[in-house]
């Protein structure tokens, strides 16, 4: 399994020092860059060595993706050109998967049901799906914390959106804090193995950083993870406290233990 870390791009020298895989970078930040600054940042990712394998922060916080008049046509037109730009831009980068969160922009609007909103989102991901095959890319479904987002709050309510989507470009992840966070048992990630295709980590306590005493619970993930055969690759997304730098460091010598993967 690949290492990587959710982080900005002024952090590749040190990420490639500590070994790690691949960088993490914000999806929607990639396809909102103009032409001059898209290349510059091209350009320090290619001098690092290292690829942005993954992408998280899918949607910009202005698209809309329901209709709760019945009508998600020109939402769907939206979302496809939104992401023809972003996946061919995310592609060049080595881009191979990319999470959808993005808790403000999916969250349940007024006037809509928990059902309807499967609906809805589902033909999203579809979309999604379909434009990221393109590029050679999928997607996956985020479960996000109920303090953080109103829809979606487990991996088995995503893949069931995920499996109405019907597109084998789309899929699942598992974040461990918020599976944590939602008393979400461990032992269940193997019921939606074959959706399963990348993961998240940060402590379960702070959302910060692994450090030293923490082998317990990493060990707990690498053996949920074992008949989870499609995650290639698990990215700390964590709070970095006190500092960013401390926390790639301190990180990674304990992340190790997923390469057994």
């Amino acid at each position: 399994m690949k290492i990587g870390v959710c982080a900005p791009l002024d952090r590749l020298p040190l990420l490639k020092e500590m070994g790690y895989d691949y960088i993490e970078s914000n999806f929607s930040w990639l396809a909102g860059l103009n032409e001059e600054d898209y290349r510059k940042n091209t350009a320090l990712l290619e001098a690092s060595g290292l690829t942005s394998e993954a992408f998280n922060g899918f949607f910009p916080g202005n698209i809309k993706l329901y209709a709760p008049d019945g009508d998600q046509s020109p939402q769907l037109r939206d979302v496809e050109a939104f992401c023809e730009g972003a996946f061919a831009r995310a592609a060049s980068w080595g881009g191979k998967v990319a999470v959808i969160g993005s808790g403000y922009v999916r969250r349940i609007p007024e006037g809509m049901t928990w059902e309807h909103c499967d609906e809805q989102f589902a033909r999203v991901l579809s979309v999604c799906g379909e434009v990221g095959a393109k590029y050679g890319m999928k997607v996956t479904v985020e479960a996000l914390s109920r303090n953080e987002c109103s829809y979606i709050h487990t991996i088995s309510e995503g893949a069931k959106v995920a499996r109405m989507a019907n597109h084998p470009a789309v899929g699942m992840m598992v974040d461990f804090y918020h599976h944590w966070n939602n008393n979400e048992d461990l032992a269940t990630l193997p019921n939606n193995a074959d959706l399963l295709l990348h993961a998240h980590y940060a402590r379960p306590v702070d959302r910060n950083y692994p450090q030293p005493g923490d082998e317990a619970i990493l060990a707990g993930c690498v053996e949920a993870l074992k008949n989870c055969p499609h995650v290639e690759r698990i990215s700390l997304e964590c709070a970095w406290n006190p500092n960013i730098d401390e926390g790639i460091r301190t990180a990674r010598p304990l992340m190790e233990i997923f390469k057994s993967l």
